[in-house]
């Protein structure tokens, strides 16, 4: 061998020997740490942000349980791999690579680490987590979901798993197209420059549930029964599941048009108006216009409730009309 290979050789080997002299230094820290701390985790991240040349522990990861101040910051700025160039689009890291790489520099505490399936990272700006937009969103519906009254939850967030911002004083603002009602809701997230400028725009959906008393009978209805207020209770049900559907309660007087169970809502399609004019009574037939009005005796050939459309027949030429019930006494033509 000559006499430069004799000396890249032991140049080499005296590198060798400084970096394991660092590992085996570093390492017999924490592992004493662990020893006498066993209830703590290194949780590492699924997007972080990086400010400086070199990605460090600290940059990725968060610390918990009972792990010692001075532990804690020695672990916070191990050194790992260096960071992306500023300005590039976020790399990113695979579990089974972080697992070498954090294997290489904590060793055996490898154990106290919850991985993710993949770190995403970028140098410069900032990053919010899923939670983070979460909070966000839930900040601008909860005004809206209070003034619907009721009780009320958000679920099923459509939301991406983290969002990175070029720059740190770039802002969130969520819009929501139209006003929140009870089930899927569709809302646009925009990042915002400092000067006001939509950066870029996102879509995303929340799935509200509203609980609201609602009228159902106290025992079963028939169909033509009427509803009157000793058969009606309130119990509080999911207007998501039941929208505009669902009877208010209101108006009337209302008769049964399909069968309803017990505890079950009363819809809209359930009920009809009750007849004010049955078959066979003897009614007057209005006809109204801006300059004549006209009145003709007539006999209902079937049952209608106010604002429901019944055929008639003129007593005098037997013709048959179709009109508005307007009260029980008069149907309206026109």
């Amino acid at each position: 061998m000559t006499m430069a290979g004799d000396i890249r050789k032991i140049r080499r080997l005296i590198m060798l020997l400084f970096i394991a002299a660092g590992i085996t230094v570093f390492a017999a820290a924490p592992v004493y740490a662990s020893k006498q701390n066993t209830d703590w985790r290194i949780k590492i991240k699924s997007a972080a942000v990086v400010n400086g040349p070199r990605v460090t522990l600290g940059d990725i990861a968060e610390f918990y349980g009972d792990l010692p101040p001075q532990t804690r910051a020695d672990l916070s700025g191990v050194e790992l791999w260096n960071a992306p160039s500023a300005g590039r689009r976020p790399v990113r890291v695979n579990r089974k690579k972080l697992r070498v790489i954090l294997k290489h520099y904590l060793g055996e505490l490898i154990g106290n680490c919850i991985i993710p399936s993949t770190l995403t990272l970028q140098t410069g700006g900032k990053v919010m987590s899923e939670e983070d937009l979460k909070r966000a969103v839930v900040k601008v519906l909860t005004p809206q979901a209070e003034r619907n009254g009721g009780d009320y939850k958000f679920r099923d967030f459509k939301l991406p798993d983290h969002l990175f911002f070029n720059d740190s004083m770039d802002g969130l603002r969520v819009h929501l197209p139209r006003a929140l009602k009870p089930g899927s809701n569709n809302y646009r997230i925009e990042i915002v420059s400092v000067d006001g400028r939509v950066l870029r725009q996102l879509s995303g959906s929340v799935f509200v549930d509203v609980w609201k008393p609602v009228p159902c009978p106290v025992r079963p209805l028939n169909r033509k029964e009427l509803v009157t207020p000793d058969l009606i209770t309130w119990k509080s049900k999911n207007m998501a599941h039941l929208g505009k559907r669902v009877w208010d309660g209101k108006g009337g007087p209302w008769r049964v048009k399909v069968p309803v169970g017990t505890g079950q809502p009363i819809m809209r399609s359930s009920i009809e108006p009750a007849p004010v004019i049955s078959r066979g009574d003897k009614v007057t037939l209005m006809f109204k216009s801006k300059h004549l009005k006209l009145t003709v005796p007539v006999e209902s050939l079937e049952d209608g409730g106010v604002g429901q459309t019944v055929t008639v027949r003129n007593l005098q030429s037997k013709r048959k009309l179709v009109g508005t019930v307007i009260d029980a006494q008069t149907v309206q033509v026109k």
